[in-house]
């Protein structure tokens, strides 16, 4: 197989992936960017909007809208940072954590199972092979 196919097909895996979180989200009333939100502040417990935006590659307004969304819901709390006034710390609430978690635990779970299936060599191959393909990628791009 030539490499632009493989390429091809490691792109179409990537992208059906993050279709499924985008079909996922629908099903819960959530757009892709505001589950991918919830998936990092239960990841994190705290977490800054600059933060979420540089993560997901998400736009600092998108980021904004959504986390006023939730602030207006009650499922977080957004506080200045004592030490630097313009950095914010978002958190959840309780609200916002029972929230997460019925939107979240059922995937966790097929995730989980998803990656058991696999089994320990073909995970650590995965793992392996995404983290190397995106470090020289990432080179490609820092010198071309």
């Amino acid at each position: 197989m030539k490499i632009r196919e493989q390429i091809k097909l490691v792109n179409t895996a990537l992208s059906g992936t993050l279709d499924l979180y985008r079909i996922w989200a629908k099903k819960h009333q959530l757009s892709y960017n505001a589950l991918v939100i919830l998936y990092t502040l239960d990841d994190y417990k705290t977490c800054t909007q600059k933060q979420i935006c540089d993560w997901w590659a998400l736009p600092k307004q998108t980021v904004h809208g959504i986390l006023l969304d939730f602030e207006k819901k009650g499922y977080i709390t957004i506080a200045a940072n004592t030490r630097n006034k313009r950095e914010k710390f978002i958190k959840f609430t309780k609200t916002g954590e029972a929230f997460a978690s019925s939107v979240l635990g059922e995937l966790y779970k097929m995730e989980e199972s998803a990656m058991e299936k696999l089994g320990d060599e073909q995970r650590s191959q995965l793992l392996a092979s995404n983290t190397k393909y995106y470090e020289l990628l990432k080179e490609e791009m820092q010198n071309g």
